[in-house]
């Protein structure tokens, strides 16, 4: 029976402490990428509900008046939204130009 707490040679530490730095590494990049897909959730959300929004207004007969003037009236807020942050950015952009 081999003894279960068996100590390592230096080389076999080397080898065990070299494994998991490169093992954090990858934990690292692969948590760098999903706090990035995090930040891009908001996007994600909002292309998502747009798209479901649209597909309400191709067949507008299928729901009730009510949801589909909900539906219009958020269609246009998120486009009014959308338009207002990209001529914000774009003025931000001309003044950091400028200076």
């Amino acid at each position: 029976m081999e003894e279960k707490n068996k100590k390592l040679t230096y080389e076999e530490l080397s080898k065990a402490a070299s494994d998991l730095h490169v093992q954090y590494q990858k934990l690292v990049a692969e948590y760098q990428r999903a706090m990035e897909a995090l930040r891009n959730k908001d996007f994600d959300y909002t292309s998502f509900f747009l798209s479901m929004l649209f597909k309400v207004m191709e067949h507008p007969e299928m729901y009730s008046d009510d949801f589909v003037s909900w539906t219009s009236k958020h269609i246009e807020d998120a486009l009014y939204s959308f338009d207002r942050a990209m001529t914000q950015e774009q003025s931000e952009e001309k003044t950091d130009e400028a200076e």
